[in-house]
């Protein structure tokens, strides 16, 4: 079953065929990636590129995102891997470790990060 709130759901498939064809900058700047919940999100970007070394090496203490992981006890060490783990503990490790206050909120700030250097 899907829904499509307002027009939302065809809008983000049609961007989702754009990331198919390599236009990653397209979908972050089309995406409303702040009326769409975590799990979509971790879904449907390409998280492994928003969640850089670079980017969180300027805006969390940690150098990757295995240490961020690792540093809340978690197992798994990739973009993959954020996929399966409880969101509302990775909310909460996030919000105790970084200036952000959930992952959510670092995605969108990520994503800004990604578009502002291509």
């Amino acid at each position: 079953m899907s829904f499509n709130l307002g027009g939302l759901g065809d809008k983000v498939q049609g961007l989702m065929n754009s990331v198919k064809d390599g236009n990653i900058g397209e979908l972050l700047q089309k995406l409303p990636l702040d009326q769409l919940p975590l799990d979509q999100l971790l879904q449907k970007l390409p998280v492994d590129q928003l969640l850089s070394s670079s980017f969180l090496q300027q805006f969390t203490p940690f150098q990757s995102l295995k240490e961020l992981l690792q540093s809340g006890g978690f197992t798994g060490s990739s973009a993959e891997d954020l996929k399966s783990l409880p969101q509302d503990q990775l909310n909460e490790h996030v919000n105790q470790t970084t200036s952000f206050g959930s992952l959510k909120d670092m995605l969108v700030k990520a994503a800004e990060f990604y578009t502002q250097r291509k």
